[in-house]
């Protein structure tokens, strides 16, 4: 494969993207406790269009997104409920996955849950306490990263910053016993008989850290290490950073060769999460719009740099795939290959959907050459919307 340019977060730069075959990408997927929201679709879109584009060029591709169905968010929102938390993420799991599929996202090669690793998941822990990587702290397991001389470097960010983030994030500094305030849970022991997810294990009756989850189902799916692992920016620290750590206390440098983030879709300036109460629901915007204009809607954010959702490039994306269709039967072959051109060039270079949404536009505002629709014009934009799921 030639010519694919992606900005590499451990790298920090832009770097040719040489895939193995198939190409291997691991994208973080959701804790399923609430209906999927825009973030969530502009987050996976980014790798549905990664997929896309390689099948375009001929790769066979395993994209593989999990569902964190064992998190601490989905038993306090069952809890609210009245319901158990396995009731709840199986729900909440199928209305996200009808959600993808109308939407039109490409089948994955795997969509695994957590809850089906949890054995694995023990054994690695336990691999780790005898590496001397994990230790006790009372009956759970941490990990050192104090072993990891680079620990850092993958962010990037200051020691104060990986603090902040840290605390934000459901770390806790100061727990007494801990080695280092940035050392993370691995496993979490668990002796209260009415606790609604826990499980015997190797390493303890209890449930797994967050990190350990990820680390085992890409390497159980894909063989680490993975081609591209992928997901949210706010995932370079902790969850990605511990990734890397725990790798190496298994015995590799990474779990990734590339790793590429998605930035944060914004509502009301601030990224959409339940406890902000500004989520823009698919499900919602599905009533009024079709599936390929709220993609294209989406098309109008570079995958790097995010922004603030504006509703109105939804009507935007309406007129705009309105004006392909019309010109799709009076334009020459020529314009039509330009635009195909345009769009693949655009792909490759770091999935740049701006430049997309101009190549887009430049056909649909093509002069008129025909009266009568021309087979291999159509063909060409068929393939277009199909390359870029607009179909």
């Amino acid at each position: 494969m030639v010519g694919m340019k992606l900005y590499d977060t451990a790298k920090k730069d832009y770097v040719n993207f040489e895939p193995s075959d198939p190409v291997s990408i691991y994208v973080c997927g959701i804790t399923p406790y609430d209906s999927a929201h825009l973030g969530h679709i502009f987050t996976f879109m980014t790798y549905d269009l990664l997929q896309r584009r390689l099948e375009d060029l001929g790769h066979t591709v395993h994209l593989v997104r999990n569902i964190t169905d064992v998190d601490e968010p989905i038993y306090v929102r069952a809890k609210e409920l009245g319901i158990s938390y396995t009731e709840l993420a199986e729900r909440e799991t199928k209305s996200f996955d009808a959600i993808m599929v109308e939407l039109n996202f490409r089948p994955l090669f795997a969509a695994p849950k957590a809850s089906d690793y949890i054995n694995k998941m023990a054994m690695t822990v336990k691999q780790l306490l005898d590496s001397g990587f994990g230790y006790y702290v009372d009956n759970d397991v941490y990990f050192d990263v104090s072993k990891c001389t680079d620990f850092e470097d993958f962010s990037g960010y200051s020691q104060r910053l990986l603090k902040g983030l840290s605390a934000m994030r459901g770390g806790d500094l100061d727990r007494a016993g801990k080695r280092q305030p940035l050392d993370f849970l691995l496993w979490k022991s668990i002796s209260d008989s009415t606790d609604p997810a826990q499980w015997d294990s190797v390493v303890g009756r209890g449930r797994p850290g967050w990190h350990i989850e990820c680390s085992v189902m890409s390497s159980e799916l894909l063989g680490l290490p993975i081609d591209i692992h992928g997901g949210d920016s706010d995932l370079i620290y902790p969850h990605h950073s511990a990734e890397i750590a725990q790798s190496q206390g298994m015995g590799l440098d990474t779990p990734a060769k590339y790793w590429v983030h998605v930035a944060p879709l914004l509502s009301d300036c601030e990224k959409m999460s339940k406890s902000l109460g500004n989520l823009v629901f698919a499900k919602d915007l599905l009533k009024d719009y079709r599936p390929p204009e709220i993609r294209l809607a989406l098309m109008h954010y570079h995958h790097r740099i995010g922004g603030e959702w504006q509703p109105g490039y939804l009507d935007e994306a309406r007129k705009l795939l309105t004006a392909i269709d019309r010109t799709s039967t009076t334009a020459d072959s020529q314009t039509a290959k330009l635009m195909i051109e345009k769009v693949r060039t655009a792909l490759d270079n770091d999935l740049n959907n701006i430049e997309v949404i101009e190549a887009l536009n430049e056909f649909a505002d093509s002069p008129k050459t025909s009266d009568k629709p021309n087979p291999d014009t159509v063909s060409i934009v068929k393939q277009t919307l199909t390359l870029l799921g607009l179909n």
